[in-house]
């Protein structure tokens, strides 16, 4: 699998990925803006801009009128706001793709941001939000977020407060706009089944009238933790949802392969270590896992999970257990190499469509580094070595590194900040 990169002299840039075996095309316009950019009194605003894109245009100037497009031609369409970018995408048949191509630019370009559909948003959005807080499984991440990085931009909610996004005004959003939906700062992919030249061209003209400007600079997340971090929401719910992670890696660090392959050890499956002891063997939870997640500017290494209530110090002295097992002795190879197979199968499995790589291009494209294949990501992975992942985690897995998030029921703090210590 090989892609063409175009950088136009306006800063635009298109990446295309021809597969003329493909029965689809996808298309996704990705701007390089997201909860990252903004403003404590205007948390929110990427994603406020991104449900604004779906409410009407110069020529389509109802919701119905867009919606109605999108059905008409039998397209897959959505949208997402992330900390890096906020991203439009489309997935049509190859013969729409040009009036796919049309719809995006227009939405991208011409929403007209009229003032009685902000206000109908924003009550859209405001439930949203309330649809997060009442999900424990969700709402225990935004409490890890605000945790880990307090004071930082990587703490910033994607949804933004109620009360900021109460407060945003259509003023708000044609200046952000203007400032975050430039040339230099928007990036277009195409991958499926399309003739790559007239693509180009289409999607060069459709998207000539973004603005230029210079390149937007953002601040960096500096890492300044120095002892554990500890957050309880009290709800009177029946089980306990918790997230302990440890700062980790960004996008850009080499070390977001070994962690990956460490996230997969312990919590990748239901043959990894925390689901077979922790379900399976104590009957704690119901799901439990591990991820790397990794941004531009920060990255984590996070186990989550729902227990019973009462089981809640158990699961913790078990989850800290298989951590500073890892730290202490070198997985064996049979296990390293099932992890790296699982890893690299979920990624092929997870690539078949076009319309999962556009974002797999995307994102990495947000990052000036080298791109790779999906192949060359799996080259990575099947590289990293059991005497690696002994060096990082003794290296990420240090209480002083740790935040723990719960939402639950109320439970002693500090019994649980010395079960956590035992890490080291």
């Amino acid at each position: 699998m090989s892609y063409r990169l175009t950088k136009l002299e306006t800063g635009l840039r298109i990446l295309t990925v021809s597969q003329p075996e493909a029965l689809s095309v996808s298309v996704m316009v990705l701007a390089n803006a997201g909860a990252k950019n903004e403003d404590d009194k205007d948390s929110g605003i990427s994603h406020f801009l991104e449900h604004m894109g779906f409410k009407g245009t110069e020529r389509r100037p109802k919701s119905i009128d867009l919606s109605s497009e999108f059905d008409a031609i039998g397209a897959s369409f959505n949208a997402f706001t992330c900390h890096d970018s906020t991203a439009y995408h489309l997935t049509v048949i190859p013969a729409k793709v040009e009036l796919a191509v049309d719809l995006l630019s227009d939405m991208y370009l011409h929403s007209t941001l009229t003032e009685a559909e902000i206000k109908k948003e924003r009550g859209v959005i405001i439930e949203e939000i309330k649809m997060y807080e009442d999900k424990p499984t969700s709402f225990v991440w935004d409490v890890f977020a605000k945790l880990a990085y307090a004071g930082t931009l990587a703490g910033r909610l994607v949804l933004g407060e109620r009360e900021t996004v109460s407060a945003l005004t259509r003023e708000d959003l044609v200046a952000y706009r203007a400032k975050h939906y430039s040339a230099q700062e928007t990036i277009i992919i195409v991958v499926g089944n399309f003739a790559e030249d007239r693509m180009i061209k289409l999607v060069s003209e459709k998207f000539s009238s973004l603005p230029t400007g210079e390149k937007i600079i953002t601040q960096i997340v500096t890492e300044d933790q120095l002892e554990p971090r500890l957050k309880l929401v009290p709800r009177s719910i029946e089980q306990s949802h918790f997230v302990l992670g440890f700062k980790s890696a960004s996008l850009a660090d080499e070390k977001i392969y070994p962690l990956t392959v460490l996230a997969c050890i312990l919590g990748g499956g239901m043959s990894s270590r925390l689901f077979q002891k922790v379900r399976e063997d104590l009957g704690l939870a119901y799901y439990i896992g591990a991820d790397q997640n990794s941004s531009l500017d920060h990255g984590f290494w996070a186990v989550s999970a729902g227990v019973e209530a009462s089981k809640l110090n158990l699961a913790l002295e078990a989850v800290v257990a298989e951590i500073k097992k890892i730290k202490i002795e070198t997985v064996p190879a049979e296990e390293l190499n099932r992890a790296k197979d699982h890893l690299v199968g979920g990624l092929f499995l997870g690539l078949e469509r076009p319309a999962d790589q556009t974002y797999f291009y995307g994102e990495q494209m947000l990052e000036p580094k080298e791109i790779l294949t999906p192949q060359q990501l799996a080259e990575k992975v099947r590289a990293v070595t059991a005497e690696e992942l002994k060096v990082l985690a003794n290296e990420i897995f240090q209480a002083d590194r740790l935040s723990l998030a719960i939402v639950g029921p109320d439970c002693s703090l500090t019994e649980i900040r010395g079960i956590i210590r035992a890490i080291d």
